[in-house]
């Protein structure tokens, strides 16, 4: 028998939309020409460059540094779970989009690339 609940179809629809859009990652992952989701629903500047820091393997010092267009920068521990989105999505992404698909945690200010 057919699913003929539209209100279903709309949300496993939408479901899958957003899964093409949004894509999980760790912090050490493939980010370069994504933005990423903040836990407060924003979106960060494209990601440009990602510096694995690994002075102790495994160690508690172990982490990334990601560099953003707009000059900042983020630490953040290997294996923490960030949410991607292409630059290209960017313009069908709508700030509810964004706040569902917000990651729990997120890394530390690390200052800024841009100045000497």
């Amino acid at each position: 028998m057919a699913d003929t609940d539209p209100r279903r179809r709309w949300r496993e629809q939408r479901r899958a939309e957003l899964h093409r859009r949004f894509h999980p990652d760790l912090a050490q992952g493939d980010l370069e020409g994504f933005a990423l989701v903040r836990p407060d629903g924003t979106l960060t500047a494209e990601v440009v460059h990602v510096q694995w820091l690994d002075d102790h393997p495994a160690g508690p010092d172990t982490h990334v540094t990601v560099s953003f267009a707009d000059g900042t920068n983020v630490r953040f521990t290997f294996d923490l779970p960030v949410v991607k989105v292409r630059t290209a999505d960017l313009r069908t992404t709508s700030r509810d989009d964004v706040g569902e698909a917000a990651p729990p945690g997120w890394g530390a200010d690390a200052g800024r690339w841009d100045v000497g």
